[in-house]
């Protein structure tokens, strides 16, 4: 399990780890998000939760392939 922590989602890599955790820190831009999600996709990851906590967004993310 990873923890990522800034300001912007990653797109993972292919054959990461079985889950990984992010964490944005602050208010989500949209657009950055739809491209991490999509890229993460890519590489074989599915959204499995979306949380918020004190302020932040909090995405684990599933390898799914």
């Amino acid at each position: 399990m990873g923890l990522l922590g800034g300001t912007a989602f990653t797109g993972g890599k292919a054959g990461g780890p079985h889950y990984e955790i992010e964490v944005n820190k602050g208010s989500t831009n949209m657009g950055v998000f739809q491209k991490a999600a999509n890229d993460r996709h890519d590489n074989g990851y599915n959204i499995a939760h979306v949380y918020e906590q004190d302020g932040n967004t909090v995405v684990v993310w599933e390898r799914v392939r």
